[in-house]
This record gives structure tokens, C-alpha cells and sequence, in this order.
């Protein structure tokens, strides 16, 4: 994975500041860091980002999340760690990222949540 995050200067720059930019702008959007670090990591599982899970779990902890809720995300609906409202987040975060897979997307039933 080192290899991966050193080799980010191979990618067009205009490329990282587009990420830079969207991500001041999700940061002052108000949502809890420690959730926006859950919803990204449980995101980055799916796509299998291994650089993406690190950076997720490196903000999880700076935002004071615990290794516990961290770890545990893959099976957040079996785990007992989680708030109801970080429950939707998490449910809107795979029903909208496993779209590429055939899903049937964000239903009613988890917009409401």
C-alpha cells in the first residue's frame, strides 16, 4: 500500500486537488467527522480501496472514533456499537455504492432511516 499512496504524484495533480476540494467541502457540510470516517470506510469496503480503508480509519481515529466501531463496520448491522442515525448513514452509504453491482438503490424505506 505504500507503494500506492507514493505513487499518487504519477496521478494528474488537477485530479488530487478536485479530491481536495470535495472533501473541505464535505468537511463543512456539519456532519460528524467520526461519521463521514464511517460512511468512507464502510464505502471504501466496497470497492475494495485499500488505501481508501487506511485513510478511513487514520481520519476514524483522529475524529476520537474507537478501534471497536472501526473494526467492526463491515458487520455494522450485527454490531452493537452503532447509533440509529449512523445505522441510515450506513445503509444509504451501501444501497448507493453497490449501485455498479445490480442493486436496486436507495429504496424509501432507507431514505427514511
Amino acid at each position: 500500500m505504500q507503494n500506492r499512496l507514493k505513487n499518487k504524484n504519477t496521478i494528474n495533480p488537477d485530479v488530487w486537488k478536485a479530491v481536495g476540494h470535495l472533501q473541505k467541502a464535505i468537511a463543512a457540510g456539519g456532519v460528524d467527522p467520526k461519521l463521514l470516517a464511517l460512511v468512507h470506510l464502510r464505502a471504501s469496503q466496497i470497492n475494495s480501496c485499500s488505501a481508501c480503508v487506511y485513510a478511513s480509519v487514520a481520519g476514524g481515529k483522529k475524529a476520537g472514533d474507537t478501534d471497536e466501531r472501526l473494526h467492526n463496520v463491515a458487520a455494522w448491522r450485527e454490531a452493537p456499537f452503532y447509533t440509529d442515525a449512523e445505522r441510515g448513514a450506513l445503509a444509504l452509504t451501501e444501497a448507493a455504492t453497490r449501485l455498479q453491482d445490480g442493486a436496486q438503490g436507495v429504496t424509501d424505506e432507507i431514505w427514511e432511516r
